[in-house]
């Protein structure tokens, strides 16, 4: 009996701890827009005031996984062997957004804390990207959604006087979804619009 009681007392904690760290639905709403696939046109400033900015293509592929509580991001820019991949989500413990990325050009795991503003559709993230010479640079990253448009900067943030420069703007575009195909024919659903 006295194991039966322990068993039952194990459920219960668990089922409490499941109920306290389940995000709450506008929790994953930023999951929710980021997911799919986006074009991306990449532009890097110039590196002094009168220099010509550059600019590049990418494509970035957004699977939400854990039923919505996570989402991981492949991006690539075109033309280049420049490819990176993360994953971020609601962290119920701190209350905020987590993040890790990685890419070839640091050959580091970058962690990241961001904080979703419902009210402009903005998420700002921060970080510290970690120098070659080891000296620590803190980033603040903004990705503004405006349903299949987006932006995103990032900043290189001055240490000592906190002065933001931006380092890249990206405009990102969501693909169409393609559709459903028929079971068992490999063709596309037929429309059911009226």
């Amino acid at each position: 009996m006295r194991l039966l009681v322990l068993i039952v007392c194990g459920w219960l904690t668990a089922g409490v701890a499941v109920a306290q760290t389940t995000p709450a639905a506008e929790e994953l709403t930023p999951m929710a827009l980021e997911a799919g696939t986006w074009d991306a046109k990449v532009t890097f400033p110039g590196a002094t005031p009168e220099a010509d900015p550059t600019h590049a293509t990418g494509v970035q592929e957004n699977m939400l996984r854990s039923d919505g509580f996570w989402i991981v991001n492949l991006f690539h820019v075109e033309g280049t062997p420049y490819a990176g991949s993360g994953m971020w989500g609601w962290d119920a413990a701190t209350k905020r957004y987590v993040g890790v990325w990685g890419d070839n050009n640091e050959h580091r795991l970058r962690q990241d804390i961001g904080y979703w503003s419902p009210d402009t559709r903005t998420m700002t993230w921060r970080t510290d990207r970690v120098l070659p010479d080891g000296r620590v640079l803190p980033v603040k990253m903004v990705s503004v959604y405006n349903g299949d448009q987006r932006t995103f900067d990032i900043y290189a943030v001055g240490t000592r006087t906190g002065t933001e420069t931006l380092m890249v703007h990206m405009d990102f575009t969501r693909r169409p979804e393609a559709p459903e195909p028929v079971q068992g024919t490999g063709s596309p659903a037929p429309s059911t619009a009226h």
